[in-house]
C-alpha cells in the first residue's frame, strides 16, 4: 500500500508536470493589475530556463537570475511584479519556469544593472 506522503508528492508532480505542457487552467494567471506599464510581464510560462544566466556568464548584465520557486505559476507570477518593482531599477521583467524535477515554478528575474 502506498504512504499518504508519496501518494501527495505523486500528485504535485503530476499536477506540475501537466501544468507545464499547458493541460490544466491553473498554468498562468493574467498580468498583476497593479503592474506599472514599464514593467513588463511574461507572456506565459516558459518552456525552459531563461538564458543567459547570471551565475554561467560571470554576471554579466543583461542576464537572468534565479530568485525562488513557488508550487503555482499563479503565485509565480503574482511574486514576479513586486520583485521588480522593489528592485530600484535592477531588474526590468521576470519570468517563471517549471523547475527541472518537475514540482515547482521557479521565478527569474531579467537583471539589467548591478
Amino acid at each position: 500500500m502506498r504512504s499518504p506522503v508519496r501518494r501527495t508528492v505523486t500528485a504535485l508532480a503530476v499536477t506540475a508536470a501537466l501544468a507545464g505542457l499547458g493541460l490544466t487552467d491553473a498554468v498562468a494567471a493574467p498580468a498583476h493589475p497593479a503592474v506599472p506599464a514599464a514593467v513588463r510581464a511574461p507572456a506565459g510560462p516558459a518552456d525552459t530556463e531563461p538564458a543567459p544566466s547570471c551565475n554561467d556568464n560571470n554576471n554579466t548584465v543583461p542576464c537572468w537570475e534565479y530568485e525562488t520557486w513557488y508550487w503555482t505559476y499563479e503565485n509565480c507570477n503574482n511574486a514576479g511584479p513586486g520583485r521588480v518593482n522593489s528592485s530600484g531599477g535592477r531588474y526590468d521583467h521576470w519570468v517563471c519556469v517549471l523547475t527541472r524535477n518537475g514540482v515547482g515554478v521557479g521565478l527569474w528575474l531579467h537583471k539589467v544593472r548591478d
